[in-house]
């Protein structure tokens, strides 16, 4: 992740989004399809339908036959593997989907700085997570942001990061287990690797690589006559990051 894109992040998030959708569309099996911005409504039971867009959604038609389904998802594609935390197994129960058109499989939320900075915000995207859960909906959660403090699920049983050092997340979980997470921990210095998106029962995942997403938000957003490199980013990094930084940057320009 280049930490200078974090000062445009209105323009990265949106064809972050787009770019994952495309990228999705070539690998999903029959009968799925990836949208952005599909709107949904999760009806509790006595309660209120809440209304809920995900960033990117992974949908079938209600219509369609359940059956086996030969999936062509992450065909040669070498999936980073993810640190599985379980906190136990706590069951939701399952909420009905409404929808007329579709029924979601999957949703693909990138966290943006409005959703970490708060602590009212911080709570939603709780209720937000929950909701999506036990709706039946597997969630994968995005971060790729310095600013704000944690909103993903509790990470207190991974490792230790080491002080100084920048480490952005993805965090995905499948219902109906309300506290089993499986983790990306993202070090600044290393490659964004291609994650595991989760499908229906009995399909493989499919690969999301989320570098080759950044690296189209750089290169057709020309941010490379746009940046100024001499400028720190915003937020700062850590002086070691920051070192770091600037000997890449040095040597990209001999």
């Amino acid at each position: 992740m280049n930490p200078w894109l974090e000062s445009f992040w209105r323009d990265v998030h949106a064809t972050l989004l787009v770019y994952a959708r495309d990228q999705l569309n070539a690998e999903l099996p029959p009968g799925l399809v990836a949208r952005v911005d599909e709107r949904l409504a999760v009806e509790a039971d006595q309660k209120k339908a809440r209304v809920y867009v995900p960033d990117v959604a992974v949908t079938e038609s209600w219509d369609r036959p359940m059956g086996p389904v030969l999936g062509q998802a992450a065909l040669g594609v070498a999936a980073a593997e993810p640190t599985v935390v379980d906190f136990g197994q706590e069951v939701l129960r399952h909420l009905e989907i409404v929808d007329s058109r579709v029924h979601i499989i999957t949703a693909i939320e990138a966290l943006s700085p409005s959703n970490k900075e708060e602590a009212s915000a911080r709570l939603d995207w709780k209720g937000k997570r929950l909701d999506y859960l036990r709706g039946g909906i597997n969630l994968v959660e995005i971060d790729l942001l310095c600013r704000g403090e944690w909103t993903l699920p509790d990470r207190s049983l991974l490792k230790p990061l080491p002080p100084g050092r920048v480490n952005h997340h993805v965090c995905v979980t499948r219902p109906p287990w309300i506290s089993r997470h499986e983790f990306y921990v993202l070090p600044l210095r290393e490659r964004l690797p291609a994650i595991r998106v989760p499908l229906r029962h009995g399909d493989p995942d499919a690969a999301l690589d989320l570098q080759a997403l950044i690296d189209q938000c750089y290169e057709r957003g020309r941010y490379a006559s746009v940046i100024d490199y001499t400028k720190p980013p915003h937020p700062p990094l850590p002086e070691e990051e920051a070192d770091w930084a600037a000997a890449v940057l040095s040597a990209g320009a001999k």
